[in-house]
């Protein structure tokens, strides 16, 4: 990154000593001549490119302000220094044209025309065009490839010089064809070639003015509002971007995105999808910088016993098996609720109670919520000390029991623990992968009750589930 923000700083320093450099030059030549030849329109350039010079120098200026760091009195950088030094050139083109204009019309009107069209002349015009044409694709080229609003402005003023340029020719020129054919309304062309630089100024002057106080207005561009909530609500998990807001500074773009997130996902699911939305904004803007905030709302695939989880968070409240089951016409949940072991007794049952009234008022499908008071247990509950290898054949016989019960399950591990409580026995038992969840889980239930009925002084019993691909014959691959 460091290499290309050197290139970068390269490249404009570059363009920007060009710009002044041409622009004093041309300054003072087209001057000199208009001086000798009486031209109106070589004076107004004249005029024209002295303010180049001083645009220059001001775009010079601007883009060695706007690479500084940002600091605390200018969190978002200084970048926005090359939009005002645009809105500075806009205002002098402005007075620029003003001035032009009113020199015209004083030599249409009162004067008359003294102009000698020399060679001179025109070889100073053509000279203009031709390095005008040159610096203003150096500027625009680096302006693009860096998005700099100071070298853009300074691009386009050359841009329209061109054109100024252009018009002074033809001034030039119907001045000299009307003293050889002797049409004497030909020398007012002169003047009237520099009332049309004027309007070419004027035009260009509204135009950059236009777009660099809109910056600073911070006027959202529309057609990248909504290429940034497109590209932020194609990604997954996210369910809309209702609020998107974006202002510039410099050739940096500033986001914030508001998404909207399923409520029942983690904190940590919340945040990789926040930073995903960030990727997907650096690909509509590579030098977008964004903030996304995350809303949890309610979807249309969310279950009952996630509701009730839900409820359960946002009132501050933890809880853990949620079930939702009918009974006889009616729906009844069933939950964990954990509180501190500092609590009475009271203090825990209107917890609950409020809960339970929270949880009816929300879902009036549910007749009746019952609650199971738990202490939380915020610190691992002591260490366990794995003694597999001291009890084998208790180990073996909770294999053999857990298969027996297991239709088509193999339990490849069986490990025992031993902690403050009593004895624990984890299992790794494995099923077939085209198996649904629903039928695994009542398998491993009924293992669980057959270890328990067989083995009723272990504390704790834990099966984990685990695929198996089935065989192409369809048989039991231990068969």
């Amino acid at each position: 990154m460091g290499r290309q923000e050197d290139r970068e700083r390269l490249e404009k320093d570059r363009a920007t000593f060009v710009s002044v450099g041409a622009s004093l030059f041309l300054a003072c030549l087209k001057l000199a001549v208009g001086l000798l030849t009486g031209s109106l329109g070589l004076l107004a350039e004249a005029a024209h490119s002295g303010l180049d010079f001083v645009s220059s120098l001001i775009t010079f200026v601007s883009v060695r302000v706007a690479r500084r760091p940002a600091d605390e009195e200018h969190p978002y950088g200084h970048e926005r220094f090359e939009n005002l030094s645009a809105v500075i050139q806009g205002v002098l083109l402005l007075v620029t044209a003003a001035w032009i204009a009113y020199e015209a019309a004083i030599r249409l009107l009162l004067e008359g025309s003294h102009v000698r069209p020399t060679p001179a002349a025109f070889g100073v015009m053509l000279f203009a065009i031709a390095t005008d044409l040159w610096r203003s694709r150096i500027l625009l080229g680096v302006a693009r490839r860096y998005r700099s609003r100071a070298l853009e402005a300074d691009a386009l003023n050359f841009r329209a010089d061109l054109l100024s340029s252009s018009a002074v020719i033809v001034g030039l020129t119907l001045v000299a064809l009307g003293r050889a054919t002797g049409i004497g309304i030909l020398a007012n062309a002169d003047a009237l070639a520099a009332l049309a630089v004027a309007g070419i100024i004027l035009y260009k002057a509204t135009e950059l003015l236009f777009s660099s106080v809109n910056v600073l207005l911070d006027r959202a561009p529309k057609e990248m509002e909504e290429r940034v909530r497109s590209a932020a609500s194609s990604v997954p998990g996210v369910i809309d971007a209702p609020s998107v807001r974006l202002r510039e500074s410099g050739s940096r773009t500033f986001a914030d995105v508001v998404i909207t997130v399923p409520r029942t996902i983690s904190a940590p699911e919340a945040h990789e999808i926040s930073e995903r939305v960030e990727e997907a904004v650096r690909g509509v803007d590579p030098r977008a910088e964004s903030v996304v905030h995350t809303e949890p709302v309610v979807t249309d695939t969310e279950t009952l016993a996630e509701a009730i989880h839900a409820t359960g968070l946002e009132m501050g409240l933890r809880t853990h098996h949620e079930r939702v089951q009918r009974s006889g016409e009616h729906l009844e949940a069933s939950l964990h609720l954990e509180v501190s072991p500092e609590l009475t007794l009271g203090e825990a049952h209107a917890l609950a109670n409020r809960l339970g009234r929270a949880v009816r008022g929300r879902y009036p499908q549910l007749s009746r919520v019952n609650t199971h008071i738990e202490v939380a247990e915020p610190e691992p509950a002591g260490e366990a000390k794995e003694i597999t290898s001291e009890l084998p054949h208790l180990a073996s016989e909770i294999k053999r029991v857990a298969e027996g019960v297991g239709r088509g399950a193999g339990c490849h591990e069986v490990r025992l623990y031993r902690s403050e409580d009593g004895v624990d026995a984890v299992l790794h038992c494995d099923f077939p992968g085209s198996e649904n969840v629903g039928e695994v889980h009542a398998q491993t239930e009924r293992m669980e009750q057959a270890i328990r009925g067989r083995f009723p002084d272990l504390e704790h019993v834990v099966i984990h589930a685990e695929p198996r691909d089935d065989p192409p014959t369809g048989r039991d691959p231990r068969e």
